[in-house]
């Protein structure tokens, strides 16, 4: 792990401009989609705020984003999108990414849905809340998951379950290679890479500035609707994410595996 130096002021100031505009603006975004709701049941006022947000955090820690492999997204395609999670700006750099692509609802730890503000607009416009530490607590989260993607939007797993604590993967769970059987769609992985150097999981502020790339590659399946499939399903997910981070030996080009 890093050795931990003291944070300069100028990281300080970045993470506090965040964490406020983090805030501040959804004070005005929740209630704004709340207001636009009754002629807006597709939620776009949601969509394009989610985005305004997501870039905001993003500029205000000095991230810039890198986004690779959009032409392989449908706007007419919904999907189980599954990403790699090194950092806590990987949420907003999903959104920033791929919320103009496809309306994209996020799968996330229950304890996020208790933060003030944040948690409330989460649980109002459709995102889901698991528990990983028990499938039973999480079983109604999971099949709201599986409708919103049959019916609705695109939604967003990180199938390690927490943040890396070192850049490297964890393994996957197989739930969202479940749900993508079972509701029919293609599985979308995401490769994410750059944010864990900007937030590491051991600091507390931002480490420093630079690139977020996102990676996208062409969509997987439909699966078919059996363990096994799923299991194998996830474990190419895995091998095709790995493989296109800057560690790995060689990068795996887009023309990928369906």
């Amino acid at each position: 792990m890093p050795e931990r130096l003291p944070p300069r002021p100028v990281q300080l100031l970045r993470t506090a401009l965040a964490m406020s505009w983090s805030m501040l603006s959804l004070v005005v975004f929740i209630p704004l989609a709340l207001l636009a709701l009754p002629l807006d049941r597709r939620q776009r006022v949601h969509d394009v705020c989610s985005i305004l947000w997501a870039r905001g955090i993003l500029a205000l820690v000095g991230a810039r984003l890198v986004v690779r492999g959009a032409e392989h997204v449908s706007r007419d395609e919904r999907y189980v999108i599954v990403a790699n999670h090194q950092s806590l700006l990987d949420a907003m750099a999903v959104v920033a990414a791929l919320q103009p692509l496809t309306p994209i609802r996020m799968v996330a730890r229950r304890g996020a849905f208790r933060i003030p503000i944040m948690g409330w607009g989460m649980r109002l416009f459709g995102h889901i809340s698991v528990d990983p530490r028990s499938m039973r607590a999480s079983l109604p989260g999971l099949q709201q998951a599986q409708q919103g993607v049959a019916r609705r939007w695109s939604t967003v797993f990180f199938p390690e379950g927490t943040r890396s604590a070192d850049g490297k993967m964890r393994p996957f769970h197989n739930s969202a290679f479940h749900i993508a059987a079972r509701a029919r769609v293609r599985v979308l992985p995401v490769t994410l890479s750059g944010s864990f150097e900007l937030y590491p999981r051991h600091l507390h502020v931002v480490a420093r500035s630079g690139e977020i790339h996102v990676i996208i590659h062409p969509p997987m399946g439909p699966l078919e609707q059996t363990h096994d499939a799923a299991v194998a399903a996830s474990a190419a997910c895995h091998q095709l994410i790995e493989a296109a981070l800057p560690s790995a030996r060689q990068e795996v080009p887009l023309q990928a595996q369906a």
